[in-house]
């Protein structure tokens, strides 16, 4: 009697291990969760957009190899 309560307990045991254990996650909000910013920010006065690249700004009438404005000169 007392090998049959053993095997049946080992029995149990090796069972539950195999089982794959149910992760108890809190309830999750609703996605998503916060408001999208605005997807274009527009350049200061005085700058505007490159071509090829928009994401960079070049200042207006600029001489990049002297390094100064046109209205400087």
């Amino acid at each position: 009697m007392d090998s049959e309560k053993t095997a049946e307990t080992t029995l149990q045991t090796q069972q539950a291990e195999t089982l794959p254990q149910v992760s108890k996650l809190p309830p999750l909000p609703k996605w998503p969760t916060s408001r999208p910013g605005p997807m274009v920010k527009e350049p200061p006065p005085g700058e505007k957009r490159m071509k090829l690249r928009t994401e960079q700004c070049v200042e207006v009438n600029y001489d990049m190899e002297r390094g100064r404005r046109v209205t400087d000169i």
